[in-house]
């Protein structure tokens, strides 16, 4: 680029001296002549190397430049990985492989293994459970909530107000149309239109 520019200037410093011989130019002429030409070439030079440098500095750009790259994160939102307590609660979620359930009283929720409870009874709207240990908990939600969340493991609806634990019933007895003795020492009423479902859980 350099040499370009040498040589193009003495090409028109050459060029001016010679055409002011040519047409018999004065000192002052040729000196005029020689500016007006510096100027115009340096001009017009300036605009060229301008060009030339945004030219390449824009390649030099395109050449360093990271290509365009998409993440794409396939896997669900967090939010429906992991539900919260609440929400396992509100939906009376069972854990799997140590179900569980939970008991919601005035100041605490009691998680209580399911193969703990032997049986549970209606007392209005509350629903007292019975454990094996002896412990009992009242809880202020219907028997038919509870019905629905046991039934699935085994538990049985002997009569409107009491479900059972099937585990724990120790023998069937014929007093009374039907009662269930609990191995507590509990005896439980079987309703007649549950009798013979009863009986099929226990396996008659």
């Amino acid at each position: 680029m350099k040499n370009k520019i040498i040589f193009g200037a003495t090409f028109i410093v050459v060029y001016g001296i010679q055409a002011a011989h040519a047409a018999m130019l004065g000192a002052l002429e040729i000196i005029m002549l020689l500016v007006t030409g510096l100027v115009f070439f340096g001009f017009f030079g300036g605009i060229f190397m301008l060009i030339y440098f945004l030219i390449k500095k824009n390649r030099n750009i395109s050449s360093n430049a990271a290509p365009n790259t998409v993440a794409i994160n396939f896997a669900p939102p967090l939010a429906y990985q992991n539900p919260t307590i609440e929400e396992r609660i509100d939906k009376k979620e069972v854990v799997k492989g140590n179900p569980r359930i939970a008991l919601p009283q005035q100041n605490e929720i009691r998680y209580v293994g399911i193969e703990e409870i032997i049986r549970c009874e209606a007392d209005n709207n509350y629903t007292n459970f019975f454990f094996r240990d002896g412990g009992q908990l009242l809880i202020s939600k219907s028997l038919k909530e509870y019905s629905d969340l046991l039934k699935p493991h085994g538990f049985v609806r002997a009569h409107q107000s009491h479900l059972v634990n099937p585990k724990f019933v120790k023998s069937w007895l014929k007093e009374d149309g039907g009662t269930l003795l609990m191995d507590s020492g509990d005896k439980i009423p079987v309703s007649k239109p549950n009798r013979e479902m009863v009986k099929e859980v226990l396996g008659k």
